[in-house]
């Protein structure tokens, strides 16, 4: 095994590129596999000097979800106990790969299923519009390291549901928190709202 050198980039086959690494070594992976398109994909830089290449074509579902289960088997050989993978997909094979996912990591370490939705131009497709991806959040174990990322509330959002803290009352209904004089309990400063998973 080689020692890996931070801020290179490594050319070539990932799996065989993975084995060259340390185990227990990767704080994250993020893992965009060709999607099982079963084409080949080409496209030109703006003056038409180069052409970019690839071939997404397989022999079965099989050979190609093969594929995937050794990147995952050696990405996670290579990931820190507190490490996480991240694998982009779209619809093609999604339901496939989490199962592989699932196989690998265990159901357990899976974190989210994050949706990547983005803005297109309609097309004169029958039915809707493919309009995200997705992106697989595995953790290797549950001592996972992850950042928490908050936005801003929304300008609908009323004043009082950040400034005060919230109890479940005997029905399980989010209600104020009240001291043992019946008055509101103003909470901490709160941080924004937590980043969803879409």
């Amino acid at each position: 095994m080689s020692k890996m050198e931070t801020n290179k980039i490594y050319h070539g086959n990932c799996v065989e590129k993975l084995r060259e690494i340390e185990a227990n070594k990767v704080d994250l992976i993020y893992f965009d596999p060709p999607f099982f398109t079963q084409r080949k994909h080409s496209l030109t830089n703006k003056d038409n000097s180069k052409t970019y290449e690839f071939d997404d074509k397989y022999s079965s579902t099989e050979s190609y979800l093969t594929l995937i289960e050794n990147v995952l088997e050696q990405s996670k050989r290579v990931l820190k106990n507190t490490g996480s993978v991240f694998l982009h997909c779209d619809k093609t094979a999604s339901h496939h790969i989490r199962v592989v996912m699932d196989k690998i990591f265990g159901r357990e370490n899976f974190q989210s299923e994050i949706i990547w939705s983005y803005k297109r131009w309609s097309n004169a497709k029958k039915g809707l519009l493919n309009a995200h991806q997705v992106i697989f959040f595995y953790s290797k174990t549950q001592d996972f390291k992850f950042n928490t990322i908050y936005t801003d509330y929304s300008v609908t959002t009323n004043l009082d549901q950040i400034l005060q803290d919230r109890a479940r009352d005997e029905n399980g209904k989010s209600v104020y928190k009240k001291d043992e004089n019946g008055n509101v309990i103003f909470g901490k400063e709160k941080k924004g709202v937590l980043l969803s998973d879409v």
